[in-house]
């Protein structure tokens, strides 16, 4: 187990491409706006956020899965992920993310010409496809028509690779992007703009405090098998365990979202042990 002075050291060299910072910054209306419109290309509507690293299954014997940000706008559900590793399996979790995304989100009584267009994006630290194209885009289309034909259903993958230098056919604002990701050079506003919610972030007591906590409390629960047993809904002693840190985490005034993003408990749960405090 890391040392407080060990954790310290770490928490003072987390950058951007941590999931427990990215999810954090993204939280940030402004700056997530600014990413997602940047990415895609196009204008978003007001942005609301559907979860915060909450726990998402479309049926209680399914896989869990935990969304970094998950939001809409008024005509897309937008999925943003930070991937450092799982290349091998990035394929297939795209295709389980999008699932789940519209079972989520989707009212019993809604039409299918409603649904919202499906939009997942994974930030990937490395090339998930070994072709070196700095971003790779994926939508449904019919072989049969030398893909010229598109199937329109609204779904959308994209998964950027931030570790090419072939960034030539890339946007200047989308190049400070990678170049920030990258190496953590300031370039642009949006990049100003990320440096200083990471700085603010870090310079907060009770967000240090919560990742020291969190860290520990991840540690102990890897090394107890505590996620393959809240995969399996059976370690109860576990469970007990992360209701009592999620008391803990609330009693230091943190919001559910957090908790939830520490613990791995759903939200709906925390929100039950907020009632109780």
């Amino acid at each position: 187990m890391l040392s407080e002075e060990e954790l310290q050291k770490k928490w003072e060299s987390l950058t951007f491409t941590d999931n427990f910072i990215f999810s954090h910054v993204m939280h940030d209306e402004n700056i997530c706006h600014q990413v997602v419109e940047l990415i895609l290309g196009v204008r978003i509507g007001k942005i609301h956020y559907l979860s915060a690293q909450d726990e998402h299954k479309t049926d209680p014997d399914s896989m869990r899965i935990i969304m970094d940000v998950f939001l809409r706008d008024e005509n897309r559900i937008i999925t943003v992920e930070m991937q450092t590793g799982h290349k091998k399996e990035l394929p297939r979790r795209s295709r389980y993310y999008q699932s789940v995304a519209d079972v989520s989100t989707t009212p019993s009584s809604r039409q299918y010409p409603k649904l919202p267009d499906n939009i997942l994006i994974f930030i990937c630290t490395f090339d998930p496809f070994d072709r070196n194209f700095p971003r790779y885009t994926f939508q449904y289309t019919c072989q049969e028509a030398d893909h010229q034909l598109k199937l329109e259903d609204g779904s959308l993958r994209i998964f950027l690779n931030t570790a090419t230098e072939e960034l030539c056919n890339l946007d200047q604002k989308l190049q400070a992007f990678y170049h920030y990701i990258q190496k953590g050079v300031v370039e642009s506003e949006l990049a100003q703009n990320i440096s200083h919610k990471i700085t603010t972030l870090k310079n907060d007591s009770i967000v240090r405090r919560f990742y020291m906590t969190w860290s520990i409390t991840m540690a102990d629960m890897r090394r107890e098998g505590f996620e393959e047993g809240l995969e399996q809904g059976r370690e109860q002693g576990a469970y007990e365990k992360a209701l009592e840190t999620a008391r803990k985490f609330l009693s230091m005034g943190l919001s559910p979202e957090q908790v939830v993003q520490g613990t791995n408990l759903p939200l709906e749960v925390v929100q039950e042990l907020m009632k109780s405090q």
